[in-house]
C-alpha cells in the first residue's frame, strides 16, 4: 500500500511523473505544502484522499468525507458518527450528548427528491460528553448542473454533512471540501464576499 511517506519518496525518485500525476500546475512552493498536508495527515494522494486543484489561479488542498474518515479512523479518541438525510416531515430531536435523534415522516419513505431538506452528522469522542453535531441543508449545496448531484443526491448531501461533522470534531484544518470551495467561488459571482 501507498502511504503519503511512500509517495513522497516516490516523488524524489520521478518527481516531474508523480508531480503530474497529483499536483498538476503546482509551483515548487505548493507542491512542498501540498506533500506536507500529506505527510501531516497520512493521506495518500494516489488514492485520492487528498487533491491539489488550481482555482483562479489560487492553489487549493482538498479532501473528501473518505479523507476526513480517514483521519478519524486512526485517532485514539474516535467513537463513531451518526448520520442521515433528513425530508420534510422528519422530525429532529437534540439528545442530551448533542447528538440528533430522527423520527422519520412519510416523505422520508417515499424517497421524493423534492422533499429532501438536508443531512445531520453527529461525530462522537471518547474524551468529549458532547457530539459535535451538523446539519447541512440541501438548498444551500445541491449542484443542478452536476450528474452526481442528481444522480446520488442524498448520497452527496450526507458526505457533506459527514466530512462538515468529521472536521469540526478533529480540528482539521489546512484542508478544504469541494464544496466549500464551490460555495465560496458562488459567494464571490454573486458579490456576497
Amino acid at each position: 500500500m501507498a502511504t503519503p511517506i511512500k509517495a513522497a519518496a516516490r516523488v524524489k525518485e520521478q518527481p516531474e511523473n508523480i508531480r503530474s500525476m497529483v499536483a498538476p500546475g503546482a509551483t515548487d512552493d505548493e507542491f512542498r505544502a501540498f506533500m506536507y498536508l500529506c505527510n501531516a495527515y497520512n493521506l495518500d494522494p494516489l488514492k485520492k484522499e487528498i487533491y491539489f486543484i488550481k482555482y483562479g489561479g489560487k492553489s487549493t488542498i482538498i479532501t473528501s468525507r473518505d479523507g476526513y474518515l480517514k483521519i478519524a479512523n486512526v485517532h485514539d479518541e474516535f467513537n463513531g458518527m451518526e448520520s442521515d438525510v433528513v425530508y420534510q416531515g422528519d422530525v429532529l430531536t437534540k439528545r442530551e450528548d448533542g447528538s440528533l435523534h430522527i423520527a422519520y415522516g412519510s416523505e422520508h419513505l417515499a424517497f421524493d427528491k423534492t422533499k429532501l431538506s438536508g443531512a445531520f452528522c453527529s461525530v462522537f469522542r471518547k474524551d468529549r460528553s458532547k457530539a459535535t453535531t451538523v446539519f447541512v441543508s440541501i438548498k444551500e449545496y445541491y449542484k443542478r448542473d452536476a450528474p452526481i448531484w442528481q444522480q446520488y443526491t442524498n448520497a452527496m448531501i450526507l458526505k457533506v454533512a459527514e466530512a462538515m461533522a468529521l472536521k469540526r470534531a478533529f480540528a482539521i484544518s489546512g484542508l478544504v471540501t469541494k464544496e466549500e470551495i464551490e460555495e465560496k467561488e458562488q459567494l464571490s459571482d454573486d458579490g456576497a464576499l
